[in-house]
């Protein structure tokens, strides 16, 4: 177990005045922060627990390199001026052949040394730092001790309360290898840590360790590592968190990474489906399904009034991948899945289990129309069953023209539905116009305009999309024509199209 900070008055204090410390040098060489740290290390303060928090300090601060002329021509100029003089055995050989180099680079002797070394940290002036409160900065230390002790980890185990689309979001988009099981309604992941594969040690432990603030996130967790003691060593040691014991340690929030897709096939397929109005909203990683022990993460969602249509995109990956990929597709029950393949694959089983789901195959990219299909056999359903619910309805409209998407707004039901059992719906001082109310005033007040119009001066179906307009209307055309008018068209020029009244019948 770290040896975490206490977030006490004592301890707090102390966080402050490194912090303080780093203000005040503000415009100053680093090297003079440095010196006053040491001072506190020999002072009696635990000297890692002082580097710790100077890291921390350290990664927030801007460093600016302030030199007569550029250190790295300054140092090849001494350098090469030296080798062809000889090395310097006197104070007067030595300014000899700085005042050669600060001729050439047109500065002097004062100049050119100070600008020597001047790009190495500790010679850079302290330009800014990044704020940070002396309680978060002692919660990123302790973070900071666990992130540290699970680069050397050989697996990690954890369990959330919640946050899991962005836990998953965040193992997805570093690469981390896992598997999830379910017991009872909680969910168990495992996470290979950097010591149980062959490479990329190092790179791996990083991403494990960039994972625990999105667990730590939750409002409730649970975690347990097994970590190797040291590189070479032989033990295996057992650590374990949990929000109860050690949460007020952590910093509670995790930083958003945004939108991550796991390929340029989910990219390009979510930008071009959401360009469509097709009336589903698409949702990325809605979150786990169970699929039996385990779960299954879905790529995508499509939802629309109540109903949910999943995505899964399998590309080319490796044959344990696929056989665990197709393991849990068939395991997934009372679930509407669509499951999409890349045609490389040319792997049976997916045929074989496609009972269980909608396959379809892509080559590159991820065709719609299927999809589109899919989602348009859904929405019979879902009228189906709206309309079956749906008795005689008395509506309270107060708008001058009410569509069929203003009426399933209100009621909570497709438009489509809407459209479908029209005949059942009524409002009180209003006109049905095909699938649309009108407000019987509304339409007296426009009758009005129109006629005084028409005789004045003649009425263009400009002059009579500017009337209904002005009193809240919208759809000209099917106004007009529940007024009784109509419109003769001699070209596409609104300002051209003369209204007339039609003759009674």
């Amino acid at each position: 177990m770290p040896v975490f900070a206490e977030l006490d008055e004592d301890t707090m204090r102390f966080a402050q005045d490194v912090i303080e410390t780093y203000q005040y040098h503000m415009g100053q060489k680093k090297s003079a922060v440095d010196h006053v740290l040491s001072g506190l290390e020999e002072a009696g303060r635990d000297y890692r627990f002082v580097r710790g928090l100077a890291t921390i300090l350290d990664r927030r601060c801007q460093l600016r390199t302030e030199s007569a002329v550029n250190p790295l021509d300054a140092r090849r100029g001494v350098f090469v001026e030296a080798a062809r003089h000889g090395v310097p055995t006197s104070c007067e050989e030595r300014s000899a052949i700085l005042s050669a180099v600060s001729e050439e680079l047109k500065t002097d002797n004062d100049g050119l040394e100070a600008s020597l070394y001047a790009d190495l940290e500790e010679e850079m002036l302290l330009v800014n730092l990044d704020p940070i409160g002396s309680r978060d900065l002692l919660k990123q230390y302790n973070l900071s001790l666990v992130q540290t002790l699970l680069f050397n980890a050989t697996e990690l185990s954890f369990t959330a309360a919640d946050h899991w689309q962005h836990i998953f979001r965040r193992i997805k988009a570093l690469g981390l290898i896992y598997t999830v099981s379910r017991n009872g309604r909680d969910y168990s992941v495992k996470v290979d840590g950097p010591l149980s594969l062959f490479r990329l040690e190092k790179r791996y432990g990083v991403s494990l360790a960039k994972l625990l603030p999105s667990i730590t996130a939750s409002s409730s967790w649970k975690l347990n590592a097994k970590v190797v003691e040291a590189r070479g060593a032989t033990r295996l040691l057992s650590f374990e968190m949990n929000s109860i014991q050690h949460g007020r340690y952590l910093k509670e929030k995790a930083v958003s990474e945004g939108e991550v897709f796991d390929s340029k096939v989910e990219e390009d397929f979510a930008t071009r489906f959401s360009a469509l109005a097709s009336g589903w909203e698409l949702t990325r990683e809605p979150g786990p399904l169970p699929t039996g022990a385990q779960v299954m993460l879905p790529d995508f969602v499509f939802t629309k009034n109540g109903m949910s249509i999943y995505l899964e995109i399998v590309g080319f990956w490796t044959p344990e991948y696929l056989n665990d990929k197709i393991r849990k597709l068939e395991a997934v029950r009372d679930v509407d899945m669509i499951v999409a393949v890349d045609r490389r694959l040319l792997c049976q089983r997916f045929a074989k289990a496609s009972e269980h789901f909608c396959l379809l195959y892509f080559k590159g990219r991820i065709p719609l129309k299927p999809i589109l299909d899919h989602l348009k056999e859904k929405d019979v359903v879902l009228v189906k069953r709206e309309v079956g619910s749906i008795s005689e309805t008395e509506l309270r409209l107060t708008m001058p023209v009410a569509e069929p998407e203003d009426v399933a707004q209100m009621l909570g039901l497709s438009a489509e539905s809407v459209r479908t059992i029209i005949e059942k719906f009524h409002a009180k001082g209003y006109r049905r116009q095909g699938d649309t109310f009108l407000n019987e005033e509304f339409l007296r007040v426009v009758e009005d305009g129109l006629r005084e119009k028409l005789l004045r001066e003649g009425l263009s179906f400009a002059d009579a999309s500017g009337i209904v307009e002005s009193h809240g209307g919208k759809r000209p055309s099917l106004v007009l024509e529940a007024l009784g008018y109509f419109v003769r068209w001699n070209s596409i020029n609104p300002e051209q199209a003369k209204v007339f009244k039609k003759a009674p019948s």
